[in-house]
């Protein structure tokens, strides 16, 4: 069967590019090695379809050079995001600034007199052969098999700085990526009733580590480990750069503290049918803690159905749930976060969210989807402090037992109904509008709030 190969160039995950190559792989004319890693790289391919409907599909994925997003909900918030990108043989170059006008909680946050922000959106430049890969840059890098939000790295808080690199060989793919995060000015630990005054200007890293076994195209399963780490004038070892190493052993051995996460998911692809799920461990309990500390664990699990009882309809149903304390830390400096936003599930810990969509392709110009979550969300944060003493524990000191939706849980429903215009490769069109519906809204018992929402975005001109 022919095959033919995608850009090198990344498809970003925020992007509608994005959402036709999933269908596509659940329709089985899309293949990749790595689906728990995204954007999808040049080892992912194409096969031509005689279907014309499939066609369709497989014209759609082109570059654009401009984009235009506005957004009217509890904010007003319009992003111009001009790009360029070029590949040459195994080398692909990629350049888009971000210029907000309006303000939300995502950065670019400093505005140039009082008119507009701006920063680089993505920028970088990488290497891809079939056995070896480098890329040095900004991107928003997704790890997981949900084609929406995943909870190791989530890809939708703010842009991360990388140095990563891959290796595959045969049915496995070793997987590297390394970020500095922000420097935080922070007291060493944070707990309740601490009278630590203390403070330091802590340097902080990011390290994820995967191994994808695909045995087969249509099963994938992984493994992966991440550490959030650092301190006051900490340095880099060649330890960290190792691809093979855990750096739970360097902790353990040798004292270099970190906020460990492990993450197992699996992926399998039928016809026209896909199923996916995910466990994320924090910091696992071996045996029972003194301290009653409960094990910390977040769970996603979802279905993917092509032209189930609708023909030219694509489906997706997912659910996650995360319990009280995972991505918390008594060591303020190794919270799972940037810029105070979450690295992983963007809604933090303490919550569960269920979420469907469903897309209709009437013919090759225009797409038509609907799509609902429900969020209960716990009072609970990544940046909640540490509810026992640590180093050294305390006797009698226990954690709280409600681990999962403490507090006055907020519930928001959120309900969207849009449309997709296509025109050749030169304009994108997506217009939706939403229901926003919060009972106990920021976690005050009985008050709610309604927002209406409307979202346009445009993609033009494929130079």
């Amino acid at each position: 069967m022919a095959i033919f190969f995608i850009l090198a160039l990344y498809y970003p995950i925020d992007s509608w590019q994005n959402e036709l190559l999933e269908e596509l792989q659940v329709r089985g004319y899309f293949i990749t090695n790595t689906p728990g890693i995204r954007p999808y790289d040049i080892e992912s391919n194409i096969t031509p379809s005689p279907d014309s409907f499939v066609i369709e599909l497989q014209n759609r994925l082109w570059l654009a050079n401009l984009s235009l997003n506005i957004k009217f909900d509890t904010v007003k918030v319009a992003r111009f995001k001009p790009m360029v990108h070029y590949n040459f043989s195994k080398f692909s170059l990629y350049l888009q600034p971000d210029v907000k006008f309006g303000s939300d909680s995502l950065p670019p946050s400093n505005v140039f007199k009082n008119l507009f922000s701006a920063d680089y959106e993505r920028v970088y430049v990488k290497y891809q052969a079939f056995h070896f890969g480098i890329f040095i840059g900004r991107e928003r890098f997704s790890i997981g098999p949900s084609p929406n939000y995943n909870m190791l790295l989530s890809g939708y808080g703010p842009p991360l700085d990388w140095f990563h690199y891959n290796l595959s060989a045969k049915y496995i793919r070793l997987s590297y990526y390394l970020s500095q995060l922000d420097d935080l000015l922070c007291k060493p630990l944070e707990y309740l009733g601490d009278t630590i005054t203390t403070l330091i200007n802590a340097r902080r890293y990011l390290i994820i580590k995967r191994l994808d076994f695909i045995p087969v195209h249509w099963f994938n399963c992984s493994f992966s480990e991440a550490a959030t780490f650092g301190g006051e004038n900490y340095t880099l070892m060649p330890y960290h750069f190792n691809p093979l190493v855990f750096i739970h052993t360097l902790q353990h051995n040798w004292g270099y503290d970190a906020n460990l996460f492990f993450h197992l998911d699996a992926k399998i692809f039928l016809k026209n049918f896909a199923i996916y799920s995910a466990i994320l461990v924090d910091d696992y309990q071996l045996e029972p803690d003194p301290n009653g500390e409960p094990n910390h664990l977040g769970m996603n699990m979802g279905v993917e159905f092509a032209d189930f009882i609708i023909s030219r309809t694509f489906w997706n149903i997912e659910y996650h749930r995360l319990s009280r304390w995972i991505y918390c830390i008594y060591a303020p400096y190794q919270r799972y976060m940037y810029y105070s936003h979450p690295i992983g599930f963007p809604f933090g810990p303490d919550c569960d969210r269920l979420f469907a969509k469903i897309v209709y392709h009437p013919n090759k110009k225009f797409d038509l989807f609907i799509q609902g979550s429900y969020l209960r969300k716990g009072e609970n944060s990544v940046n909640s402090i540490w509810p026992i003493p640590e180093k050294p524990r305390v006797p009698g000191t226990s954690f709280p037992e409600d681990n999962f939706l403490s507090g006055t849980v907020e519930k928001i429903l959120n309900v969207n109904v849009g449309v997709k215009f296509f025109y050749q490769r030169i304009l994108f069109l997506q217009t939706d509008v939403g229901v926003l519906n919060n009972q106990n809204y920021h976690h005050n018992p009985g008050q709610s709030k309604n927002t209406l929402q409307l979202n346009i975005h445009i993609q033009f001109l494929k130079l």
